[in-house]
């Protein structure tokens, strides 16, 4: 996730109550340092793989560690104290990342992106301005040092960050109804409870099939075959190409641990003791996922054939190739 991923720590109120066990403190300070510190734990399992896996990808960002959030996620609700410096802030940043090592800090305000004012970073329809801020970053052409201009107590002053490259897509923690993790080649979302209950080499796992998402550009594929991912996902030919899909991010998900230094025998394990994870949804019947055994036992032959050590570095050009291939046409 991210350059700064502007992972979303901060949500409006109304979802923090449904999240959180006691929804009379929603906003408390406890509250808040527990949805930063699982917001943190996915940034950091996230970067590591993003920027482990650069040369996978085609589309990459810079990873600067900066966990950015904006005045409008809140609605009425929003505390203006986060945001005295501007309507955009860092909500958290990863130690030892471009931005900590920068001397940035929770609630420093940022002013201008490469010199753009955030003033005039128009979010566009149905998105929020750390959405806004964080494509601007992302959609960079140019590898070249980031430069911020940000605000802390009235003063401002230029940061120059000089971050690695990575595997471009906006990871964020997710509140509210939903999949346990979902992408759409741009944003990989997975839910709080997730990402409180699992361990970080399973949480890995989670993020690491939604990257092969990205990865293997499965949205472009499908889109440019007229492929249903929503209600008709599982009818036809969308069945077949959604299941494909799957089975290609499986595969390509072994490779992307081994790079980022997670054991990807982890992955096996993940889909065969589901229920114990606390992970229930693995386990229901699907025309598009194969059945948890079957997913593990994918897993093994994929590792058994391209990756017999369990480690990297991996070159997996036998899926990288699946990229020109086209899923057929839907009926």
């Amino acid at each position: 996730m991210s350059m700064f991923a502007s992972r979303t720590v901060v949500f409006a109120a109304a979802f923090l109550a449904t999240a959180l066990p006691s929804p009379a403190r929603a906003q408390s300070a406890d509250d808040w340092a527990r949805l930063e510190a699982q917001d943190l734990r996915l940034a950091a399992v996230a970067e590591r793989l993003q920027g482990a896996n650069a040369l996978l990808c085609n589309a990459l960002m810079p990873l600067t560690g900066l966990i950015l959030h904006s005045a409008d996620q809140y609605g009425t609700a929003s505390s203006n104290e986060r945001f005295r410096n501007s309507p955009l802030a860092i909500a958290s940043l990863l130690p030892g990342s471009p931005a900590a090592l920068a001397g940035l800090a929770p609630d420093d305000g940022v002013v201008a992106i490469d010199g753009v004012p955030v003033a005039d970073i128009a979010p566009e329809t149905g998105q929020r301005l750390r959405e806004a801020a964080f494509y601007r970053m992302a959609g960079r052409t140019s590898a070249a040092p980031l430069t911020l201009t940000v605000a802390r107590d009235g003063a401002q002053r230029q940061v120059v960050l000089d971050a690695p490259q990575g595997c471009r897509s906006l990871v964020e923690v997710l509140l509210g109804d939903g999949p346990m993790a979902r992408s759409d080649g741009k944003v990989i979302q997975v839910q709080y409870d997730t990402v409180e209950r699992l361990s970080d080499a399973h949480l890995a796992v989670v993020v690491a099939h939604e990257l092969a998402h990205t990865v293997l550009e499965h949205r472009r594929r499908k889109e440019a075959a007229g492929i249903d991912s929503g209600l008709l996902a599982e009818l036809g030919r969308n069945q077949r190409a959604n299941r494909e899909a799957e089975i290609e991010a499986d595969r390509l998900a072994v490779h992307l641990l081994a790079n980022a230094g997670y054991d990807p025998a982890t992955m096996p394990d993940f889909f065969r003791n589901a229920p114990t994870l606390g992970i229930r949804g693995l386990a229901l019947p699907s025309f598009v996922y194969p059945s948890p055994e079957a997913r593990a036992e994918l897993v093994e032959r994929e590792l058994a054939l391209y990756l017999p050590s369990h480690r990297g570095p991996s070159w997996p050009g036998h899926l990288l190739a699946r990229r020109d291939v086209a899923f057929s046409a839907a009926d």
